[in-house]
């Protein structure tokens, strides 16, 4: 299940990738995206189960608690039970480049999700794939921040963390119109206690 949905995100984000190159067609040569991608992993056991609210508490290896809603998309919520062992798998994909002059990037984000099949331990995977263009309205590269409006007019201040995009953040300057499209994914497992 999780190494399903960990192809779908890579295929998400392998299928955004090209959309930012079709942006700059009309450039003679555009310039290549730059991408950075995180994997995660955090397995914990289960403590407590809410049949109710469909809620379970996991308890990390550091054994902080931490509360997880689990939709009707887990079907086999009944099985799971004190004890059991949580695999919580996260990735996320980020391309960025820098908008060719006068291009417009329309807003698009496509969603998927997995189950497994009945009968099967519980599980679930959702990933998500989201283009746009945004302008930068300021910068703190000593603070690795950048903040931006995006299609909805909002304005966001996000932290740099990946080593590529800080270099990249380092191009920029206020106005600068940059495209984007970033792939997510999480997917969650039960596994049986471990004996």
């Amino acid at each position: 299940m999780i190494e399903n949905l960990s192809v779908r995100l890579r295929h998400g984000a392998l299928l955004a990738l090209p959309l930012l190159a079709l942006i700059g067609c009309a450039t003679p040569t555009p310039e290549p995206p730059v991408v950075a991608s995180t994997t995660r992993e955090m397995v914990a056991a289960v403590d407590r189960v809410d049949a109710r609210t469909r809620t379970i508490v996991v308890r990390s290896p550091e054994n902080k608690p931490q509360t997880l809603q689990l939709g009707p998309e887990v079907q086999n919520f009944a099985q799971i039970r004190r004890g059991d062992r949580v695999r919580l798998h996260y990735e996320d994909a980020v391309a960025v480049r820098m908008a060719p002059r006068g291009s417009r990037m329309e807003p698009e984000t496509v969603v998927g999700a997995a189950r497994p099949e009945p009968g099967t331990r519980p599980a679930a995977g959702a990933a998500a794939a989201t283009r746009a263009q945004v302008r930068i309205t300021a910068l703190d590269t000593a603070n690795n921040t950048v903040s931006f409006v995006g299609p909805s007019r909002v304005e966001r201040t996000v932290a740099v963390r990946a080593p590529e995009l800080r270099e990249f953040l380092k191009t920029l300057k206020v106005g600068d119109r940059v495209d984007v499209a970033i792939a997510e994914a999480v997917a969650v497992r039960v596994e049986p206690p471990e004996r």
